[in-house]
């Protein structure tokens, strides 16, 4: 009887050289890997190495970071072995809500984030928040300073300064004294001239480092230069070219505007009743660089807009869509809509997949991934009162929070947590759609 002559030198999976298994792993998804971390420990001290979820991590959504723009307002940096359970949680709805802010008064209200601090407007109140502390804390105003122009409208961050915009025109440069958390007003453009002020309300504004640029309800767009912060005048700065230096005059009212990474031009969002919504004007010549080529619905406004690279850029307003841009062709090359059928009152990005839009309704976040056509997730963030019905004015977010500003309150959702509790709103929502087609 023929007896098969035994193998002595039998090779095994788990004795290859690391580089060899780092290779392999390569072609394996985030659940595999998982799975071949409990074959041995060897494998479990690959598997939990940057290394083997490099290249991963550079895909995954929300927590790929590798845009230098959305990294400066990330509160902590994920490693690459860190950042599938963090984008796990975005996409299941696994996060820890709070409200972390709470306004007596209803008021529609504006956020902008920077690594540390968590800036909010509404009304005529500014407040900053303190996000690396576990207690938050508020810069506030100091008192003997007074804000001059009504409401907030908008305003962006400058330097150490944030520029704000009123409701009759007037620009507030406030000064930022990290030190004793508060801020002093340094300067201020002054608008008296016109017999209506509520009709120069500053909409919109932008900054770069040389100018501001400003959009108007009136329809006027106004580049100014910032003025000279080392002058003697503690209070008021009076420029009397305020009301003169109108680069260009829309039909329609001033809803929002961005200026590209690059600084050379700024698009420009209205209304959109009596003409095209969406403008992009060069800084230097004044002029109409590109209008996108599109046809638009009557009184499609643009409410938000951001640039996602300085090619593209992307719009969300009345008509319930996002559309991204290709600036180049004048083209929308994509666009989503809203699954509720919401207008769309702002939306934020990482400059990479990921986008978040704050909705009409009942306080909804909508998470979209740019390299799908359907949305990845809802996040219903509202509380008890009249929040339950507020629009999400604005939105912001970076690799593990997201911040919703309502009429009355601030909620920040926390996705670096452990929980086996999922608040899965798409599955409920796709369950809901096909009950009703069929």
């Amino acid at each position: 009887m023929f007896t098969p002559k035994k193998m002595t030198n039998t090779w095994h999976l788990d004795i290859l050289p690391s580089e060899v298994l780092l290779l392999i792993f390569d072609f394996c998804d985030e659940y595999d890997l998982l799975r071949l971390s409990e074959v041995c420990k060897r494998f479990y001290e690959i598997v939990r190495t940057d290394v083997a979820w490099f290249k991963k991590s550079k895909r995954f959504l929300v927590t790929n970071q590798t845009s230098e723009r959305f990294r400066e307002r990330c509160n902590t940096i994920l490693r690459p072995s860190t950042s599938w359970f963090v984008s796990n949680n975005w996409r299941y709805g696994i996060y820890k809500k709070e409200t972390i802010f709470t306004h007596k008064l209803k008021v529609i209200s504006w956020l902008r984030m920077t690594n540390d601090i968590l800036w909010w407007c509404g009304g005529h109140n500014f407040y900053g928040l303190k996000r690396k502390e576990k207690s938050t804390i508020y810069f506030t105003r100091e008192k003997k300073y007074k804000l001059i122009g009504g409401d907030i409208i908008k305003f962006v961050l400058w330097k150490d300064f944030i520029i704000c915009g009123h409701i009759d025109g007037t620009l507030n440069y406030l000064k930022v004294n990290f030190d004793k958390n508060k801020y002093h007003v340094a300067k201020v453009f002054l608008n008296n001239k016109l017999e209506r002020p509520f009709m120069n309300s500053v909409n919109a504004v932008d900054a770069t480092s040389e100018i501001v640029i400003v959009g108007l309800q009136c329809g006027g767009i106004k580049i100014l230069r910032h003025p000279d912060m080392d002058k003697s005048e503690k209070h008021i700065y009076q420029n009397d070219d305020y009301d003169n230096r109108i680069c260009k005059r829309l039909k329609n009212r001033v809803q929002s505007l961005s200026i590209d990474p690059t600084g050379v031009r700024f698009a420009v969002g209205s209304s959109g009743f009596t003409e095209t919504p969406l403008h992009v004007i060069d800084i230097e010549r004044y002029t109409v660089a590109d209008t996108m080529n599109y046809l638009w619905r009557y009184g499609a406004g643009i409410l938000d807009m951001l640039w996602d690279d300085p090619n593209t850029l992307i719009t969300c307003g009345y008509d319930t869509r996002i559309r991204k841009w290709d600036v180049r062709t004048g083209n929308c090359v994509c666009a989503w809509t809203d699954p509720t059928d919401a207008t769309l009152f702002s939306i934020s990005s990482d400059h990479r997949y990921s986008m978040i839009t704050g909705t009409q309704y009942n306080c909804l976040a909508v998470l979209w991934d740019q390299r799908k056509s359907d949305f990845v997730q809802m996040y219903y963030v509202n509380s008890t009162g009249s929040s339950q019905c507020s629009p999400i004015y604005s939105v912001q977010f970076d690799s593990t929070n997201m911040y919703c500003a309502t009429d009355r309150h601030v909620f920040k959702l926390n996705f670096s947590v452990n929980s086996y509790q999922r608040l899965d709103y798409k599955s409920v929502f796709s369950s809901s759609c096909r009950l009703m087609h069929n």
